[in-house]
């Protein structure tokens, strides 16, 4: 997602989401891709990546009663 996207689904500002976004970028957790102005980040392809998506999940299912 860009960080425009990004900001309007967590009701934040693009300069705080691109700050919590440097952080997990610099850590390997995500990537980025630049087309024009734009930047795109998705999360790495990791080990690390597949477990905290699988602790989320785990933490989802304990949290929200489907």
């Amino acid at each position: 997602e860009c960080v425009l996207n990004i900001a309007a689904l967590l009701n934040m500002s693009s300069p705080a989401v691109s700050h919590h976004l440097r952080p997990l970028k610099n850590s390997g957790l995500i990537t980025s891709r630049r087309e024009g102005k734009e930047v795109y980040y998705k999360a790495a392809d990791t080990e690390q990546t597949r477990l905290l998506h699988d602790m989320m999940e785990k933490v989802m299912q304990i949290t929200c009663f489907r």
